[in-house]
């Protein structure tokens, strides 16, 4: 029996910072009503900022932060599938962390002037591996493996069929590490797939643009297309022609980084069209 894995990853707005009171402006109730009670078939292994599951739990609403009544687009690209796809067990593997880097948070193996192999997000801050260059990396290789042998062990073939990217905003703000993304990028997803290659069959990649509140928003929106359109089983996301704004909550005290409520949950949406099972 297969298990269709899809990743996502990034920083932010991987996570999901959209507030869930807003949610109810946008969608009808049987809509919020599936989005809270979660997705029985599609199920969830997260490190989410500084929030773990421990394991596979249903996709819902809180797979964000400890602290935030949020949501990420997991939600959108669980409700998405379930409705294409009503008979497929899923299982979504979703490692993000705000305000990282490719330039160096995602530093990957291949970056041998900066990469640690012992760089993680856990551990004592005083410790000298302690969230090095490619912490984020090596947690997202970690929770993938832990999630292969989960499924495994219930007598799963894993198979990862999409890998969602939804990060550069940090980079964004530095001309030099635009310059220079696309091959971060690169060295980092071919990394990643050496790694799990005997699981890589039939993948593709979907890398979703940046929004327009980042000083090259649109340097690095170009490069992430460009890549895209010369990149076999790639897709770019433009997320700006689409509509997905964070210029309107909360209210009162607009939170611009990061998307609103409706566009989080459409942004899932976008990643799950790409995905053929």
């Amino acid at each position: 029996m297969k298990a269709k894995i899809i990743v996502l990853a990034g920083q932010s707005n991987a996570v999901g910072v959209a507030h869930v009171r807003y949610l109810p402006k946008h969608f009808s109730a049987e809509r919020l009503a599936r989005f809270e009670n979660g997705y029985d078939d599609i199920l969830i292994n997260y490190y989410s900022h500084d929030k773990k599951s421990g394991g596979f739990v249903k996709t819902a609403y809180g797979c964000t932060e400890i602290s935030k009544d949020t949501v990420g687009p997991e939600v959108g690209i669980a409700d998405s599938l379930s409705l294409r796809y009503p008979d497929e067990k899923l299982f979504i593997v979703k490692c993000a962390f705000g305000g990282t880097d490719i330039a160096r948070d995602w530093a990957s193996p291949s970056r041998t002037e900066v990469y640690d192999s012992l760089s993680f997000g856990d551990g004592d801050s005083e410790n000298e591996h302690y969230r090095k260059a490619g912490w984020c990396y090596n947690e997202l290789v970690k929770l993938m493996g832990e999630s292969i042998y989960i499924l495994k062990k219930k007598g799963y073939a894993p198979e990862i069929r999409a890998f969602c990217w939804m990060q550069g905003e940090s980079d964004a703000m530095d001309k030099q590490k635009v310059t220079t993304y696309t091959e971060r990028y690169k060295m980092l997803l071919s990394d990643f797939e050496s790694v799990f290659d005997e699981y890589m069959s039939g993948c593709v990649f979907i890398d979703a643009a940046i929004s327009e509140q980042w000083t090259y928003y649109k340097e690095l929106n170009t490069q992430k297309l460009e890549y895209a359109a010369n990149t076999p089983d790639s897709f770019f996301i433009d997320t700006i022609a689409h509509g997905l704004v964070t210029t309107n909550e909360p209210e009162g005290e607009v939170d611009f980084a990061h998307y609103d409520s409706d566009c989080i949950i459409k942004l899932g949406e976008l990643f799950a069209e790409k995905i053929q099972l």
